[in-house]
C-alpha cells in the first residue's frame, strides 16, 4: 500500500512539473505573438455595458504595451513552431502522466478496498491524547 502511495506521490510531484512548463512554454508562445499581433485595448467598447458596474479603470493601453512589450525581440515569432511543437511534446506526456496517475489510483482504491488496514501501515501514529 505505502509503494502506491509513493507512486502516487511521485506523479502527481512530475505532473505538476509538467504543468508549470506548460504554462511557460504557453507564456512565450504569447509573448511571440504579442511582437506581431498586440492585444486590444481594454475596456475600449464595454463603456456603456458596464457603466457602474466595475469600479475599477483598467490600466491605459499605452502603460501596458510599453511595459509588456518592451524589448521584445521579432525574432520570437520565429519560434512559434517550436514552441507549438514542444507545447504537444508536453500535453502528450502529460496525458500519459494523468493515465498512469489514474491507474495507480485505481489500484490504491483495490487494495483499500481489500484490505482496508493496510492503508494505515507506513502512516504516522497519532499523538496521545494530553
Amino acid at each position: 500500500m505505502s509503494e502506491l502511495r509513493s507512486s502516487r506521490r511521485a506523479l502527481r510531484a512530475e505532473r505538476a512539473r509538467v504543468t508549470y512548463w506548460r504554462r511557460l512554454v504557453a507564456a512565450r508562445l504569447d509573448l511571440a505573438l504579442a511582437c506581431v499581433a498586440p492585444p486590444d485595448q481594454l475596456g475600449l467598447y464595454l463603456t456603456l455595458l458596464i457603466d457602474g458596474a466595475v469600479h475599477t479603470s483598467p490600466p491605459a493601453h499605452a502603460d501596458l504595451d510599453r511595459l509588456l512589450r518592451h524589448s521584445l525581440p521579432i525574432t520570437e515569432i520565429h519560434r512559434l513552431d517550436e514552441l507549438h511543437q514542444l507545447d504537444e511534446r508536453l500535453a502528450s506526456y502529460q496525458r500519459d502522466l494523468d493515465a498512469v496517475i489514474a491507474s495507480t489510483t485505481a489500484k490504491f482504491i483495490d487494495r483499500l478496498t481489500l484490505y482496508p488496514l493496510a492503508a494505515l501501515a507506513g502512516l504516522p501514529a497519532s499523538p496521545a491524547p494530553r
